[in-house]
């Protein structure tokens, strides 16, 4: 049988990829003082809402990473709303208006978002649409992601009001999943999903 791309997934990491370039953009503009992170921030968080979408349903319902179960698409979904909730608030008076004052909250938020795609990452391992071990990739590289988000947040010797602020290499993590997710989208197709297979067998055994 002759594979098709899975739109879905090459989608989802362009998405992505143009996230993480906006983010290291804007991590950059937060260390030289420069306005414009606040539209990079806002086009940022809009690409990654747009992707949680893309990657919760799928272009072809089979393609959805979390088998459109409604657990897995409540984290991306609340993902998606929190990623474009904190990107607001940097735009408002007490985000980058607010200067340094703004640092550990906008840390923070950067932290949560880690912590909820690791949630997502978890959810897509769970179900298995992506077969392994590339399944395990999302959730190894958004893991590193929020152990540097948090020493640079915690660091700030190291680094001293960077990437939003937590940093650039932080910023780089979406990226990456972004560029495995195109090319698993060009060389690999959507598996049946766990629960799926557990019940077409049971439904097998009592036939």
């Amino acid at each position: 049988m002759q594979r098709t791309t899975v739109w879905s997934w090459l989608i989802g990491g362009l998405l992505l990829l143009l996230q993480s370039v906006l983010a290291v953009l804007a991590s950059l503009a937060v260390q030289a003082d420069d306005p414009v992170s606040v539209p990079l921030e806002l086009g940022g968080a809009l690409l990654v809402a747009a992707a949680c979408v893309v990657y919760a349903f799928g272009v072809r319902a089979h393609e959805s990473v979390v088998a459109r179960h409604p657990a897995g698409m409540g984290v991306l979904f609340l993902l998606a709303a929190f990623v474009v909730a904190h990107a607001v608030w940097w735009a408002g008076p007490t985000g980058y208006a607010a200067g340094a004052g703004a640092e550990s909250t906008a840390a923070l938020g950067d932290i949560v978002a880690f912590v909820l795609a690791i949630g997502g990452a978890i959810a897509i391992l769970r179900v298995g649409v992506i077969p392994q071990p590339w399944s395990r990739i999302p959730l190894a590289a958004l893991v590193l992601g929020l152990l540097l988000a948090i020493v640079f947040a915690a660091v700030p010797v190291v680094a001293p009001g960077a990437g939003g602020p937590v940093g650039v290499l932080p910023a780089t993590i979406p990226g990456v999943v972004g560029i495995v997710s195109m090319v698993l989208a060009v060389t690999t197709s959507p598996a049946a999903p766990r629960e799926t297979t557990a019940a077409a067998g049971a439904t097998a055994r009592h036939g």
